[in-house]
């Protein structure tokens, strides 16, 4: 007989099933809700494993998914995007509706989800997450302003947006978030200053503002005392070196706009492991305590204006394993401890004695340091407002100097113009001054540009005895000086339609013309008055620039076609005829790559000789390489669409060398010259027009560094000069910063050079942070090989463009290869650039 169940049990067993029932109805109710997550972001591939009857607090942890629970409450949801598995949000995704149904999760207190191409605005109703502690929505494209609902989730302990698209500025109110330990929003687009308020952020471990807009000066954050990592490199903060605690690890400046010089305290920073302050502006003294700190491990100093005496006998840490001591005015010897064994050790352009790498003679140094002394005290407190460019503190006597030089050598070459008419006209004060003008303007510093031209001009006492009164003359009428055009007595429009017919007809050359640009117009000859109409009478609402190719105005043809005009003034005057031939080469100049020519016109006097000629060219909207790879809006290039793009460059400068003749060389190409169609196909606007020999200005004889020797030799390395330039600009691509000056372009080589060496985290680590994740490694690899052997300093070292164009057409293969049938393969396709 079965024994009766007292009332104690039936109560414990109730108990027993309620609170099952209750712990079920929870994990359902949780389970849903991670099911809707699941739906809102399109299933991806990291939360497949999430079905209906999963028990998600006991599943195993993978990269891409992470629950934690406790209590049977959902405390940790790390979700990350599989960039080898790309899934498409829905089209009617919504922010408000994600961040609203996360907010059901009370419990929840670490919420990551990185990579997974979120978009819009970071929705105010994030404050339901009232327990949430850990906030990381890195790699995503959130843009907006940082909503003041954060203010409310007084438990945050970490805040990270890095890599999205949040403007404004750093609200006033983080300051309120007490127990803060990491503020990291890294590669945005936050402006203004730092706000005074991250003084009170005690708790502050990690602050990370870097590849913004931010800038003025830092506030006082000595009371920071927790603080181990401050990075804020590529923004434009500045004049003044920072307050700083002393226990920092990790001190990250570059790319400011810090312009003074370094407190001594700094020698002080004992648990310091990494300092860089590259690329900003810093004078004076560089403390040579900081190759012995106990702890420092990574020093970076290169592309500022430091001074000082090395000795070969000066002490340095044994875990430094990184020194860059590049581009400073630096004497003396290098430390015997700083021998490259088994350390990088970088020291190019200063004045040391060494010369494993290339040094300034002494006097450089000497006499920039001289520069840097005397800046008046109130020119300290001048901001850079250029955005993120590099200026030293002596830029201001550059400028200045190459316009009084200029000056000074047209005076003379009147004054002395009867002791220079025997002297051969190559060797003339204006022949000097003209090739200075054609050189890169950063090649030739400031100090030595006397120098050059003393060594050059036939008569050295002209420069010297040239009183002092005339030069202050002449540069008070420079800064005077008005251009007065004068109208011609009287235009015709001269149409030669059988010179253009057999432009077009020329057997040679029509199946060029046919395959480069057969999407276009046959060139022709456009009258004069259509082109009046095109830009309204070249009305000033119309101009677009002046350059060294003329006046470019925008005009509407009556098919409702755009053209650029590019109005060019001839001094000299001639029949047409005279200029026929170099027509017959623009006209030639018709490839997919390239701007190209439509056609022209000439503006005549009544004796039939030629005013003006007009260069009639398609029209590019205003969309520059730079901007999509450098720039600072959210609409950048993936890295499969920089390899193409780079490949399109180097087609045009190759069908410029061979695909005419003759061909064009030294092309002065510029990443700003490169322009981008609505199907991301590149186009270079600007090359070396064949004009008539007497316009020399307009023909350019290379801008790269290493062009020595004879005319003979500038016209053999002629082809190299544009691989040179095709290497700055493969530089921009790959670290997605703007390139300003032409000292950059050493440093940021030298870089690449290291990180070649080392392992795909550090190579990484310099990449663009908008596409280091997407590269493979080894087409990162290539792209950094070839790239780094176009900027040879000798131009025998640099490959043929040939041998570019293979790399990079290699490059896109493996990188497509490796990506499958993502998104990029599909908007990008190598074959949009291996087409001719």
């Amino acid at each position: 007989m079965a024994k009766p169940v007292s009332h104690s049990h039936l109560l414990l067993l109730l108990i027993l099933c309620l609170a099952i029932n209750l712990s079920e109805q929870l994990q359902f109710s949780e389970s849903q809700t991670l099911l809707k997550v699941q739906q809102l972001l399109g299933y991806p591939s990291a939360l497949g494993s999430l079905n209906s009857a999963t028990d998600y607090c006991n599943i195993e942890p993978s990269p891409y998914l992470t629950l934690v629970c406790y209590e049977d409450n959902l405390t940790q949801l790390h979700v990350v995007g599989n960039n080898n598995e790309f899934t498409p949000l829905p089209q009617n995704f919504s922010s408000d509706t994600l961040f609203a149904t996360l907010g059901t999760l009370s419990s929840l207190k670490v919420l990551s989800l990185v990579s997974l191409d979120l978009w819009g605005l970071l929705p105010e109703s994030i404050d339901q997450l009232s327990s949430l502690e850990i906030l990381n929505i890195s790699s995503n494209h959130f843009y907006g302003a940082i909503p003041a609902q954060l203010s409310l989730l007084r438990n945050l302990q970490s805040v990270v947006l890095d890599h999205n698209n949040f403007k404004g500025q750093i609200p006033n109110w983080v300051g309120s978030l007490q127990g803060l330990a990491v503020l990291s929003m890294k590669s945005n687009c936050l402006s203004g200053s730092l706000p005074t308020s991250v003084n009170a952020l005690h708790t502050l471990r990690v602050l990370d503002l870097s590849n913004n807009q931010l800038s003025g000066e830092l506030p006082h954050l000595g009371n920071l005392a927790n603080l181990q990592v401050l990075h804020l490199e590529n923004n434009t903060f500045g004049p003044h070196f920072p307050s700083l605690p002393t226990k920092l690890v990790s001190l990250v400046l570059s790319n400011n706009s810090f312009m003074l010089g370094v407190p001594s305290d700094l020698s002080s920073f004992y648990q310091l492991q990494k300092l860089d302050l590259s690329l900003n502006g810093f004078v004076g003294p560089f403390p040579p305590s900081l190759l012995s700190l106990p702890s420092i491990n990574y020093l970076d100093i290169s592309s500022n204006k430091f001074t000082g005496m090395l000795f070969n006998n000066l002490t340095c840490n044994d875990d430094l394993h990184f020194v860059n001591l590049s581009s400073n005015l630096l004497k003396g010897e290098l430390p015997s401890c700083l021998e490259p064994k088994t350390r990088v050790v970088l020291y190019a352009r200063n004045c040391l004695s060494n010369e494993n790498q290339d040094q300034h003679p002494s006097e450089f140094c000497s006499n920039e340091a001289l520069a840097v002394e005397i800046i008046p005290h109130q020119q300290k407190q001048h901001k850079r407002t250029t955005g993120k460019v590099v200026l030293v503190s002596s830029m201001g006597s550059v400028v200045g100097g190459v316009m009084i030089v200029g000056v000074v050598i047209l005076v003379v070459s009147k004054v002395h113009k009867k002791q220079v008419m025997k002297t051969p006209s190559k060797s003339t004060l204006e022949h000097v001054i003209s090739q200075i003008h054609n050189e890169d303007e950063v090649k030739i510093p400031s100090w030595s540009i006397m120098e050059y031209i003393t060594k050059r001009v036939p008569d050295k006492r002209a420069l010297k005895t040239l009183p002092r009164s005339i030069k202050e003359h002449v540069m008070n009428r420079v800064n005077h000086k008005r251009i007065v055009r004068t109208p011609s007595r009287s235009t015709i429009d001269h149409v030669l339609s059988v010179n253009t017919a057999k432009l077009l007809t020329d057997a040679r050359y029509i199946s060029q013309t046919m395959k480069m640009g057969a999407s276009l117009p046959a060139y022709r000859t456009f009258a004069l008055d259509e082109l009046k109409e095109a830009t309204n009478n070249f009305d000033s609402s119309c101009f677009i620039s002046e350059g060294p190719h003329g006046q470019i105005y925008k005009g509407v043809l009556s098919d409702g076609m755009q053209i650029a005009v590019r109005s060019l003034k001839i001094r000299k005057r001639h029949s047409p005829q005279t200029y026929m031939h170099h027509v017959e080469l623009i006209s030639k100049l018709r490839h997919s790559h390239l701007v190209s020519a439509l056609g022209h016109s000439f503006e005549c006097n009544q004796d039939d000789c030629v005013n003006t000629i007009f260069l009639i060219f398609e029209y590019v909207p205003n969309r520059s390489l730079r901007s999509c790879v450098s720039g600072s809006s959210g609409d950048k290039l993936s890295w499969s669409q920089r390899i193409a793009a780079a490949i399109g460059v180097v087609k045009g400068i190759q069908f410029l060398h061979t695909g005419i003749v003759p061909g064009l060389y030294s092309n002065n190409l510029k990443i700003t010259d490169i322009f981008l169609e609505n199907n991301h196909n590149v186009k270079i606007s600007s090359y070396n027009l064949p004009l008539s020999a007497e316009n020399k200005r307009m023909v350019s004889n290379g801008t790269s560094p290493g062009l020595k020797g004879n005319f003979q030799q500038r016209i053999k390395d002629a082809d190299k000069n544009d691989v040179y330039d095709i290497g700055v600009i493969l530089l921009e691509i790959i670290l997605g910063r703007p390139i300003m000056f032409h000292n950059e372009v050493g440093t940021l080589k030298d870089l690449l050079q290291v990180s070649i060496k080392t392992d795909d985290i550090a190579r990484r680590s310099i990449v663009d942070p908008s596409v280091h994740k997407e590269c493979s490694d080894d087409s990162l690899m290539t792209m950094m090989e070839i790239c780094v052997r176009c900027l040879s300093s000798e131009p025998i070292d640099r490959p043929s463009v040939e041998d570019v164009l293979w790399n990079l057409q290699f490059a896109a293969q493996i990188q497509n290869s490796w990506r499958g049938d993502s998104n990029d393969h599909r908007d990008s396709p190598a074959s949009s650039s291996t087409e001719t």
